[in-house]
């Protein structure tokens, strides 16, 4: 197959040849050998497949095994990632902080500063293992870890970890009900309360009678 055959194989179906800087071949996926054994297909094409490369084949031109590439579930696969949008831009540490503050959340300290791979905030570890972010937030859910993912700092990663803690909070508990013996209680010295209430008003109420037959009025003889 020739390159001009090629591309109009994989425009026919709908198919994305995807170009490489990197590679000698200028498609992704595709290399150059120029061995004696392929002089006459010196264009190799292979994929990542469960962790191992696996070969598609020597091929003609450089296009015929792009084509091949693109057919490949890892090379639709390829071509969805390339065309998916940007992710976006990182967060700083200053952002996540003003964002702890306008969500009303804390972050909390961790308790294992001590040890090398601590940030300083709970459920927050830094791992070299990613570069553009190294920071990892993890939570005990049901007895087992659960990631929440991977952070380029600690406050982001502190704050997700804040925001699945708030998420997961056990609800406040409503009042315990009162007893059936805490209630008679309750009505017996509402009772007594009622009854001592009346007693005062009677009282007053005879104080006062008793108080007006006294008053001597002006004309009028008292023996």
């Amino acid at each position: 197959m020739t390159a001009e055959d090629a591309l109009r194989q994989a425009e026919a179906e709908g198919l994305t040849l995807l170009l490489s800087e990197s590679s000698n071949s200028g498609y992704r996926g595709v290399s150059f050998k120029s061995n004696m054994k392929t002089r006459t297909k010196p264009y190799h094409a292979e994929v990542q497949r469960g962790g191992k490369h696996a070969t598609l084949g020597y091929f003609a031109t450089a296009e015929e095994e792009a084509l091949a590439h693109a057919r490949s579930p890892e090379g639709r696969a390829a071509v969805a990632a390339a065309a998916a949008p940007p992710a976006p831009p990182l967060m700083t540490a200053e952002e996540a902080l003003r964002q702890v503050g306008t969500e009303g959340l804390t972050l909390l300290r961790a308790e294992n500063s001590r040890y090398s791979n601590s940030t300083g905030y709970k459920g927050v570890s830094f791992t070299n293992s990613m570069k553009t972010r190294p920071y990892q937030a993890k939570v005990k859910r049901g007895g087992k870890q659960v990631a929440l993912g991977y952070f380029a700092t600690a406050e982001e990663a502190a704050l997700v970890f804040a925001r699945d803690s708030a998420a997961h909070a056990a609800p406040p508990q409503p009042p315990a009900a009162a007893s059936k013996y805490e209630e008679a209680q309750g009505q017996v010295r509402g009772a007594a309360a009622r009854h001592a209430s009346g007693r005062a008003r009677q009282a007053r109420g005879a104080a006062a009678a008793d108080a007006k037959r006294r008053t001597r009025q002006p004309g009028v003889n008292y023996v």
